[in-house]
């Protein structure tokens, strides 16, 4: 009798211990780490998603995937980095801007998301905001050719020529076929009076694009500053071929004038356009 009651008292016991520990597996299931390694497994996957349909300019949908991921996994700052770049391709450089300074708020090391915030400044028409990112970034390091790239043009507009040129050298260290750093580089050395470097950078831009008739009147401005008046004419009729109807003209009158120094020019020009 008494070894019937011991017995059941051992089996209501280990039934007792049994539920406890069921309960606590069910808790940590709903509320403990599990949940949240669930949870930041599947930002992660969308996070992919949003790398796909970014990677095919579907901006739109890789901005909705990357806000999903954010809103299981706030702190995924990639996510935060991208959907910016989404929301700048969709012209809405308020929200972009707002997604840079939440992912620099988590990673604020980062010169390469830095960067792209002193980009959306700049949309925004914030350059002195832009031109102390860049600055910061490229001290932050590691640098990129956007930067220099980006820092080259705010320092010529801000007439800091020596700046240009030696962002534009790095830049073109890292991308030698940017043909609008050889069109910025130019317009510093010229400002510079460096003539015969503008003139070379600015023969770099029009080799990288011909089509560009902006290069060749630019560098007709130099090849005059020079005195090489054929060459000006050359390209300043490259620039404007109406104008070229104009040289028979322009021929009659300087013999008329007797300004005769203009004949050779005038003639070299003409050869150059048979």
């Amino acid at each position: 009798m008494n070894t019937s009651r011991i017995l059941a008292q051992i089996i209501s016991f280990a039934a007792i211990i049994a539920s406890f520990a069921a309960c606590q597996t069910a808790c940590a299931e709903s509320i403990g780490p599990c949940a949240g390694q669930t949870n930041i497994a599947a930002s992660c996957k969308l996070n992919k998603l949003g790398h796909r349909e970014y990677d095919r300019r579907n901006f739109i949908g890789a901005a909705t995937y990357y806000s999903k991921a954010i809103e299981l996994n706030p702190r995924l700052t990639l996510a935060y980095a991208i959907r910016s770049d989404c929301y700048h391709h969709l012209g809405d450089c308020t929200r972009a801007l707002a997604d840079y300074n939440k992912a620099l708020e988590l990673e604020p090391h980062d010169s390469f998301v830095l960067g792209g915030r002193a980009e959306e400044k700049l949309d925004l028409h914030d350059k002195q905001g832009a031109l102390a990112d860049f600055d910061a970034a490229i001290n932050m390091g590691p640098t990129y050719f956007f930067l220099h790239s980006g820092r080259a043009k705010l320092r010529l507009e801000n007439k800091d020529y020596a700046g240009a040129v030696e962002d534009c050298n790095k830049a073109l260290q890292k991308c030698p076929i940017a043909s609008d750093l050889y069109w910025c580089r130019g317009k510093a050395y010229d400002a510079l009076g460096k003539l015969k470097e503008a003139s070379r950078d600015y023969s770099k831009a029009i080799e990288l694009h011909p089509t560009c008739l902006a290069g060749y009147e630019r560098r007709a401005t130099i090849e005059f500053k020079m005195g090489n008046l054929a060459g000006g004419i050359c390209d300043f009729l490259h620039a404007h071929p109406d104008y070229l109807l104009l040289l028979p003209s322009a021929l009659l009158s300087v013999l008329a004038l007797e300004i005769y120094e203009f004949i050779p020019a005038i003639i070299e020009v003409k050869s150059c356009w048979r």
